[in-house]
């Protein structure tokens, strides 16, 4: 009996996990992990952790696998299409970094983060998408990051 409850419990926090960023392209990235899971180092924080921040969920793969750059660099532009806020950064045509600002979802912000290091000779050759929700503010967020 309590295996199978232990089971159903698991279930339900994948599939609240999943909604997290549902209705956005680069879902998958996150939700898919038969395809995906040897191809990224993934993280993925939510409760008591991220309280301190304000924050409900941090999600963040990173992958050196170059094969699979564009396709990730797709998935984040269509996604470009249909935010509040954003910032973006080219170099030679291609999508360096990108900052979104999704329309709020159940009053908590969200965020997605994308920054494509292999443009530059001096970065490390990688890919990195982070999806963040939580209450607070671009401001707020802005002052994390530069502490």
């Amino acid at each position: 009996m309590k295996k199978h409850f232990l089971i159903i419990i698991l279930s339900l926090l994948c599939i609240s996990a999943a909604k997290a960023q549902s209705g956005l392209n680069i879902s998958p990235l996150f939700n898919d992990p038969g395809r995906w899971e040897t191809m990224f180092t993934a993280s993925h924080l939510e409760g008591r952790y991220l309280k301190p921040y304000n924050l409900t969920l941090f999600r963040r793969i990173t992958t050196r696998n170059s094969r699979i750059y564009d396709e990730i660099e797709q998935l984040v532009e269509k996604d470009g299409k249909n935010t509040i806020d954003k910032e973006c950064g080219y170099v030679n045509g291609k999508l360096y970094y990108a900052f979104y600002l999704f329309e709020p979802k159940n009053k908590k912000y969200r965020y997605l983060f994308y920054r494509n290091s292999s443009l530059r000779v001096e970065e490390p050759n990688e890919v990195t998408v982070v999806y963040i929700e939580g209450y607070v503010t671009l401001e707020e967020l802005k002052k994390m990051f530069k502490k």
